[in-house]
């Protein structure tokens, strides 16, 4: 059951087909819930507008057979025979195979022809990449997404868009979009929908981290197909576990509440960017995807706050907030202990935690201060944060020792492990096997390290791979992962 920004109390009752809603103990109907598999994991792809010339259109062409896309594709233009080696057709109708996706690269005022084609084709999903639509401020403009508009309200064909960069599903997979630089294929549990295309490359340092990608819809302009309705369809996706978006203005705050309930329900977590918090800001998103709702930045806040979305306000929080979800699994508290070779790092570190809602950084007690003494170097400290000095980083007994009296003392729910750079921990280097050790002996205790600087180490030690531990990727920086893991932690305490 979810309250809107209005009162309103809202609960979500599904059938196959339909989502209702109570209202003051009424149950309304409201509307179909359309099905977006066509979407994401179509069988038959075709790119309506490819050429051999350079275009938008050849780059998703080229880009899904890049990706490995082992279903039919075909490429839809009057003027060839084929393009890049894949078989053209002059129109939808003329494909040889069923088409589940439909990627419209054509002229603006072309739109609406090739929608009729596939409506008599009964094509799945129409994802439409081209603009000049209300986004132009134009009268004409304006007039062109209206007339898309009603078409899609009388249609089977979920239509997406228009102004996208087109849509992916690394488990499929297929990336059909006009990317430039195709990322490694790591496919994972992180999805997203963006109202931006150029929000898509937030899978290069995802992948990057060790984090992989499930799938990613663009929706632009949201002419039929809203952030709230692919919220829904991820919601229920067995291959999400994180949904992330980049919004404009939540077109549908209804059909959204109902759909992050839908996420709450499955213990998903929602982790939205949502700009316009300026007037000048709401003046640009007129003239990029024609928002109409992002004149309501303040009430889409209490919105977002009442439903449980995380907000975060640059994509730098946006992907180590992502991180932090996946570096600290559900730990069992607040509890946070620091422990590093730098007591400089260990100083900023505390600041940090003790300034972020969600996080509290506990006083050791007594009694495990003497025990830490007793482990430990004279010229090392015994309490939170624990600086053990540069000296026991060579020391195999000290860091043992000291790791399990911290283990054993249960005064923490939290341990995170200092470092300067941002490179994996070696498993059978000293620091590694204690490290796994506690976590081990100690699975209660979320062990996450973090390192002080972040972005790409020069060091020797890198090898292309992502710097994870046990597996898991590594927090990276001072602030910004301090406030990801404050997000991820006061989220999972209030499910």
């Amino acid at each position: 059951m979810s309250t809107i920004s209005d009162g309103t109390t809202v609960q979500a009752v599904r059938d196959a087909t339909q989502v209702y809603r109570f209202v003051s103990g009424k149950l309304e109907m409201t509307g179909v819930e359309r099905d977006l598999r066509s979407l994401f994991e179509p069988r038959g792809v075709v790119v309506v507008g490819a050429s051999p010339r350079p275009s938008l259109a050849k780059s998703i062409l080229n880009n899904i057979i890049a990706s490995g896309f082992d279903g039919n594709v075909a490429a839809v233009n009057p003027n060839y025979d084929t393009v890049d080696e894949v078989d053209c057709y002059k129109c939808i109708s003329d494909v040889p195979f069923p088409v589940d996706l439909a990627l419209l690269c054509v002229r603006a005022e072309n739109i609406l022809p090739v929608l009729e084609e596939c409506r008599r084709r009964s094509v799945g999903a129409a994802q439409i990449i081209s603009s000049g639509f209300a986004e132009l401020e134009s009268e004409e403009g304006r007039a062109r997404q209206q007339r898309i508009q009603l078409w899609a309200d009388d249609s089977t064909t979920v239509v997406v868009g228009p102004n996208t960069i087109g849509v992916i599903n690394l488990h499929r997979p297929i990336i059909a979009v006009w990317e430039s630089k195709l990322p490694k294929i790591v496919a994972g549990a992180v999805s997203g929908v963006f109202q931006s295309g150029q929000m898509v490359a937030i899978m290069h340092p995802l992948i990057a981290r060790g984090v992989g990608i499930s799938k990613i819809a663009t929706t632009g302009n949201e002419v039929s197909i809203t952030t709230a309705e692919v919220i829904n369809f991820l919601a229920a996706d067995p291959q999400t576990e994180i949904i992330v978006s980049y919004s404009e203005g939540i077109k549908d705050p209804e059909r959204f509440a109902l759909a992050c309930t839908h996420a709450r329900e499955q213990g998903k977590p929602i982790i939205m960017l949502r700009v316009g918090a300026h007037p000048e800001v709401r003046n640009a998103i007129n003239r990029h995807t024609a928002t109409q709702a992002a004149n309501s930045y303040e009430s889409d806040i209490r919105l977002l706050e009442e439903q449980g979305v995380i907000t975060v306000n640059s994509v730098e929080d946006l992907i180590e907030t992502i991180v932090a979800f996946k570096a600290s699994g559900k730990p069992r508290g607040n509890r946070v202990a620091f422990a590093s070779f730098s007591g400089g790092m260990g100083n900023i570190m505390a600041d940090l935690i003790l300034s972020t809602p969600g996080l509290k950084l506990v006083s050791f007690s007594n009694q495990l201060r003497k025990r830490l003494a007793d482990v430990l170097p004279r010229f090392a400290n015994s309490f939170n944060p624990l600086d053990l000095s540069a000296q026991s980083s060579f020391d195999s007994g000290v860091l043992s020792g000291c790791l399990q009296v911290l283990g054993q003392s249960g005064e923490f729910d939290i341990l995170l492990w200092g470092m300067d750079l941002p490179t994996s921990i070696d498993n059978d280097s000293p620091l590694g096997i204690v490290l796994n050790e506690l976590v081990a002996q100690h699975p209660e205790i979320a062990l996450i390290p973090v390192s002080q600087i972040s972005g790409v180490s020069r060091s020797k030690e890198v090898d292309g791979n992502p710097p994870v531990f046990a597996g898991l990727p590594i927090l990276q920086g001072t602030g910004v992962s301090v406030r990801a893991l404050g997000k991820a932690i006061e989220w999972h305490a209030s499910t």
